[in-house]
């Protein structure tokens, strides 16, 4: 069986790129929970901080986990602000 399909069709271009790394900056709703999870449990990089951060205001307008993100991401603010203290 021969593949006649377009040779370009694999070729991935300059905007491809671009959402890849905005994508690696700004993870999406699963993975900003699982930095809040980590962080309870130890403290953050502050890559991961930062990718925090910026992806806050973005999940106020998702629906996704936002529930347990506020949940969790108010628990992580206050181990923070104990271990800022000690």
């Amino acid at each position: 069986m021969t593949d006649h399909s377009d040779p370009n069709q694999n070729k991935r271009s300059i905007v491809d790129f671009v959402y890849d790394g905005i994508g690696s900056l700004l993870p999406g709703c699963s993975t900003a929970l699982d930095l809040v999870e980590k962080g309870i449990e130890q403290p953050l990089t502050l890559r991961e901080k930062f990718v925090l951060f910026y992806n806050s205001p973005l999940c106020l307008h998702c629906n996704c986990n936002r529930e347990r993100f506020d949940i969790e991401r108010e628990k992580l603010r206050e181990i923070e602000k104990k271990r800022r203290e000690s």
